[in-house]
This record gives C-alpha cells, structure tokens and sequence, in this order.
C-alpha cells in the first residue's frame, strides 16, 4: 500500500491522510492537493509503499514540499532537514 502523510515543518508534527493500491493514485492526491491536504500548515508530503507485516519501512520514499505561490505539491529529492523526530516509518510508526 502507498500511504500518504502529511508533516507540519513548525512542530514536526505527522498526519497520514490516506493510503492506495498505487503509487499513481497516491500520486495525484498529493499533487491534486485531494480533501485539502494542505490544510494551510502541512508544508510537507511524503508517500511511503509500506508492505503488509510489521515493523514494514520504506526507506526510499517520495518527498513534496508545499509551494504557497503556486499553492500545490511539488515533488522534491531529498528528505527536509527540518524533520528530525523521525527518519523512518511516518504513516506507520
């Protein structure tokens, strides 16, 4: 599953909103901003495949950071430095 969450970068704090079948649906819910994701505070997205079991990681997820101009996700390459609670395992801790 693709499970898509949601990170405030004043508090560090992590929401997942929601999780698909494919990385494509996933996707175009960050990207299409879906529901309001944003919620005017979340300036960060990521999108981890976490397979079924426990203590499951992704290790390689997919980054966006909230362009307040544009007012949309763009995707980005690295993890934000501003997060340092947690390096792995934001939808499933």
């Amino acid at each position: 599953m693709y499970f898509v969450t949601t990170i405030d970068s004043k508090d560090g704090d992590t929401r997942c909103v929601g999780y698909y079948s494919t990385f494509e649906k996933a996707n175009e819910a960050v990207l299409d901003n879906a529901c309001d994701i944003w919620e005017t505070c979340y300036d960060y997205a990521v999108i981890e495949n976490i397979p079924e079991g426990l203590y499951q990681y992704d290790f390689k997820p997919i980054w966006y950071k909230w362009n307040d101009i544009e007012e949309i996700y763009e995707k980005i390459d690295e993890r934000p430095t501003c997060i340092d609670k947690c390096l792995i395992g934001f939808a499933i801790g």
